[in-house]
């Protein structure tokens, strides 16, 4: 069953904050039915929500009101769910305390297995959830003190712009949102699509979008979709009905690159992170991306990297800090 993704605002939200997480997934949406329009009728099939606490709208930072799609709901499964930025006055936390609800539907959320984001005070809900342990949470400095006054417990982290906790992710402030999601998107739905929104968004990025051809870009989701698996690209070929040598005629033009070169970068790329973000071993990780054999895995990493598995994690953020700066 296809999960949505969904947004939950409360009453101060920023419009901006809020604004820019609708506008990336409506994006999305445009683009995978513009990219494949001359050869299916595709669309996303995942459903984008606007939550809110209030009866049918929420007020905005700038009173406004905003109408709002549904109420939070236990009964709908997400894949993930964005809290924005919003504000309140200083030093006064009894906003909170209306947000219980939505805070308590947070946790049971995440517990079910949902991936949670939020940016700036956004991050005081995950905390009120006691989805953050002991931290790190990134704050700005002004406003560090007051969250360590409310929450003595939890370390804060004023140098990361996002801190990554797997399924909980937070970014400091609204300059640093965009990056999160796409970043989100790549892990949780595809690393082709986030290439192609941070294109479109003007993010800079070293990840490939999707192709201008929509053979090449559909044989693109497909590899990505089937990275780990011990796929042949004969089958890719049947994937898409045309011949192996249109197929990668078409590829070098698109992406200068054959499709198993292609297969071998996303495989590496999915290396790349979990040497970054977990403590498996790397024969571990090589069998999850799809390699038989650790002397096949060492070789293609080290083609794509420049430097050896063991090398990359040891110059990378490690997990025990459990943040990464952007």
């Amino acid at each position: 069953m296809q999960k949505d993704v969904a947004v939950i605002a409360f009453d101060g939200v920023h419009l901006a904050s809020l604004g820019l997480f609708l506008d990336l997934f409506d994006l999305m949406r445009r683009r995978v039915a513009n990219q494949f329009k001359s050869r299916d009728d595709v669309g996303m099939q995942t459903r984008v929500r606007l939550l809110g606490l209030g009866a049918g709208s929420i007020r905005t930072a700038g009173n406004r009101r905003l109408e709002v799609d549904d109420r939070p709901s236990d009964t709908t499964s997400h894949l993930l769910i964005h809290v924005p930025d919003f504000e309140w006055p200083e030093e006064d936390f009894t906003p909170l305390d209306d947000m219980h609800a939505g805070i308590a539907w947070l946790a049971r959320q995440h517990a079910a297995g949902a991936s949670i984001s939020a940016t700036g005070r956004g991050i005081y809900l995950l905390a009120e959830a006691g989805l953050i342990g002991h931290g790190p949470a990134p704050q700005s400095l002004p406003m560090a003190t007051s969250f360590r006054q409310r929450y003595p417990h939890i370390r804060t982290d004023t140098k990361s712009a996002i801190v990554d906790r797997g399924t909980i992710m937070m970014a400091r402030g609204m300059a640093h949102e965009l990056t999160m999601l796409t970043r989100l998107i790549a892990r949780l739905m595809s690393s082709t699509m986030a290439g192609t929104l941070a294109d479109a968004m003007g993010l800079e990025t070293d990840r490939e979008g999707l192709s201008h051809d929509p053979l090449v870009a559909s044989a693109q989701i497909w590899l990505a979709e089937n990275t780990s698996n011990r796929t042949r690209i004969s089958a890719l070929v049947q994937h898409v009905g045309v011949s192996q040598q249109t197929l990668i005629r078409r590829f070098r033009a698109a992406l200068d690159m054959t499709p198993r070169k292609y297969q071998q970068l996303l495989r590496v790329r999915s290396a790349q992170t979990q040497l970054r973000d977990t403590e498996r071993p790397i024969s571990q990780i090589a069998t999850i991306v799809g390699y038989d054999d650790l002397k096949s895995f060492q070789h293609a990493f080290r083609l794509h990297s420049g430097m050896s598995a063991s090398r990359y994690r040891a110059t990378s953020t490690m997990p025990n800090s459990g943040s990464s700066a952007i």
